[in-house]
Formats: C-alpha cells, structure tokens, sequence
C-alpha cells in the first residue's frame, strides 16, 4: 500500500516572476516534505479516527513518508513487523480500490491452519476473552492460546494452570484426546480448561470460510483530496 504523491503544478508556475521560477525546485522540496508529514502524521491519523472503531496507537503512526525527489513523496504503510501483525497487510482488505475484501489473516490464524491444527477460521469469542480498553481481544489472550496449542505433548498447562485444545486437531495429539475424552463431541472451536474443572471455556469460534470485511477506509482518495486542496498554498508558502 505504497503511495507516491506527485502534482501538476504547471498552472501555478505559469503564474510566477523569472525570479521565483528558480527557486521552485526547492520549495516544491520543502512543499513535497511538508505535505509527506502532514498526511502521514496528523491528517490520515484523523481519518482513522473517524472511520475505524478505536485504532490502535500503532495504527495511526503506521503510515509513513519519504521525500524522494524535489517533487515527489512516498507514502507507505508499515510491513514486515517482528512482533503483532502488519498494518499494511490488516488495512488492504478494508482500502477501497483494492481488490478482495477477506479479512486479514492474523498470525494466530496463519499458524491454525499452518500447524494443521484445522483448516478453519479461528473467530474470537469475545465474552470469554480479555478485552483492552479500546475493546480489542488483548495480543496476550492469542499468545497463550498459541503457546497451549503448541504443546505437543498434552493440552497446555496443568495443575492450577490452562490446558488449550481444538476441535478438531488434525495433528492427531493422541493423549489430549485421551486426555479430555468426551470434549470432542463439543461444537468446533478452540477451547481452554482452568486447573482441574475439566469445564472447557470456548475461546474461538471455527469458520469453514474465510471472513470477509467491508471497505470503509478511502485511503486513495483522501489522499488524492488532500493533494488537490492543499499543494496550492503550501507552495504558494514555500516560495515566498
């Protein structure tokens, strides 16, 4: 989700003495850095605001700006993150313009059906999980479902702890089966058991198809708007 900004500004060159004519490469430079930072750090973030429910902190710093030539800026979103998942990845399916409108799939997602745990969909199950104060499902209630999943040699913790399990589990994880016997005639999801209640809590939900999620962030044109209203004056500014 790269953007590179470029104008015309031929129709206000025209309008131009001899003199400022030759200082227009520099302020079309200094217009270009100006424009970059005001989309990428105070007016996208705004949009997000208005058109997402309670962004993160991390989403509205993702996008980011680098002057490239006198007359050009790019714009692009954050990829590749070590930790958590990609802002450029998360906000493709809800971009207007774009193509396909399944939902990201998040690294939990990826490993489920990676691992063969089971070709579904995992969906929160939002009433059992922890919620930060935006709402959103805490990153630590994925991790310890994740990390209970990965056990390979029983269901998670024991004792006191949580045991995670799925149904169903393609990997063919005989001692949990054995383990939690008649859990599996239980709906389809990934579930957790506190200690020894042996009362498995449903964590996710399974979908046979992928979720899909509606376009409402018109990142292409906001930005385009952007340009056209504001390029004008910020170089009018720069060249006096």
């Amino acid at each position: 989700m790269t953007v590179t900004l470029t104008h015309n500004i031929d129709k206000i060159v025209s309008r131009l003495s001899t003199y400022e004519r030759v200082e227009v490469p520099r302020a079309a430079r200094r217009t270009v850095s100006n424009l970059g930072y005001d989309l990428a750090k105070v007016a996208t973030p705004q949009y997000m605001e208005a058109v997402f429910d309670r962004p993160s902190p991390f989403t509205k710093s993702s996008l980011s700006y680098k002057v490239t030539s006198d007359f050009e800026v790019r714009l692009s979103f954050r990829e590749n993150v070590g930790k958590g998942n990609d802002p450029a990845r998360y906000l493709y399916p809800v971009t207007k313009g774009l193509p396909d409108n399944k939902a990201y799939q998040t690294k939990f997602t990826r490993f489920v059906r990676k691992a063969n745990v089971a070709q579904r969909y995992p969906i929160p199950f939002r009433k059992n999980l922890r919620q930060n104060s935006r709402g959103k499902v805490m990153a630590s209630e994925y991790g310890k479902a994740l990390a209970g999943l990965k056990r390979t040699g029983g269901a998670g913790k024991t004792g006191r702890g949580f045991r995670y399990f799925s149904n169903p589990d393609n990997r063919g994880r005989s001692r949990i089966t054995t383990r939690q016997g008649s859990f599996f005639d239980i709906p389809e999801g990934i579930y957790r058991v506190k200690g020894r209640s042996n009362y498995p809590q449903l964590l996710f939900t399974y979908s046979k198809q992928p979720p899909t999620v509606p376009k409402i962030f018109d990142y292409y044109g906001f930005v385009e708007k952007n340009i056209r209203f504001k390029i004008g004056p910020m170089l009018a500014q720069n060249l006096r």
